[in-house]
């Protein structure tokens, strides 16, 4: 999608978001933080110097694969505005001196809008967008206020701040400075691709790939076959991975919640699907707050494919 498009496209949402139908669907708003905790599920992974691709979502995998020091990200996402959003974010960092200030831009808070989106900050930090997205995000942030952009373009899905630090390591001020130092550095490319199409679209072989929890939502990618058409992808997938390398293939919230309607949810489907050894689980703790949120206090695990 071209720039003038997806400006139109986004006036389009913002406007009026429930004529544009097909479009803004479960996968094409935008997360503004992790729902995931990505700080502990990420931690056994060793990706410096390695390839790493990601669904880009909310752009927090970005920020916290950069943590890793990698030799290359790929993100990818169907929805062609999350890669403005992690352009906006990295201009953030780069432009603002502390996370707080920069929870404040981009944290709704719940009760009002006096910080979140706020257009002086967005001046301070827009010289660090890179020029398409500079023009981008200077016609939003010009034609429309902080409420309706935060209210047409994201989701409602945001944790607390105990919750966000909880599940992501770049909310400190060690690894936040560590960010605003190399953010020069980050050879980072976007893919506009929907899942399925992600193999074929890939330029190169990788070392690991992350699909966030979009697994939770297999049923709707593939109503029928659900498990044996992700397993499918996920080997699919494997053909782009180098030697020794990883696909986390899904991330699963309370993964002993039986009574989800989801086949992924029921061990007896899933296990006939995901062997052992190419297949493992591996248990996420989940924070206070998730736990609270979705009433539960069992785990989150990973479905991690293994070359």
């Amino acid at each position: 999608m071209d720039l003038e498009t997806k400006i139109i496209f986004v006036k389009k949402l913002i406007e009026n978001k429930e004529k544009c139908g097909e479009y803004f669907t479960i996968f094409n708003h935008i997360w503004p933080f992790t729902t995931i905790n990505m700080k502990e599920y990420l931690k056994p992974y060793n990706l410096e110097n390695k390839i790493c691709v990601t669904l880009q979502g909310s752009s927090d995998h970005l920020l916290e694969l950069v943590l890793k020091k990698p030799k290359q990200i790929i993100g990818f996402d169907i929805n062609p505005l999350t890669s403005e959003y992690g352009y906006l974010k990295l201009a953030a960092i780069k432009g603002l001196k502390s996370y707080q200030e920069y929870l404040n831009f981009f944290r709704f808070n719940g009760i009002d809008y006096s910080s979140v989106f706020a257009q002086e900050t967005f001046k301070t930090i827009s010289n660090y967008l890179p020029k398409e997205s500079q023009i981008f995000w200077q016609e939003i942030f010009a034609n429309y206020s902080s409420c309706q952009i935060r209210e047409n373009l994201f989701s409602k899905d945001e944790g607390n701040i105990n919750e966000l630090k909880g599940c992501l390591n770049y909310l400190s001020a060690n690894n936040y400075n560590y960010l605003k130092d190399n953010i020069d550095n980050i050879n980072f490319s976007f893919i506009n691709t929907d899942v399925k199409d992600l193999t074929s679209k890939l330029p190169c072989k990788v070392d690991f790939i992350t699909l966030s929890n979009l697994i939770i939502y297999a049923e709707q990618l593939f109503p029928e076959n659900t498990l044996e058409n992700w397993q499918k992808l996920i080997e699919n997938l494997a053909t782009k991975l180098n030697k020794d390398g990883y696909i986390m293939g899904g991330y699963l919230y309370d993964i002993e919640n039986e009574n989800d309607y989801r086949q992924i949810y029921h061990k007896e489907k899933r296990d006939k699907v995901f062997n052992l050894p190419k297949y493992s689980y591996e248990y996420v703790t989940r924070t206070t707050d998730l736990a609270t949120t979705r009433k539960s206090y069992s785990h989150d695990a990973t479905l991690v494919y293994t070359k």
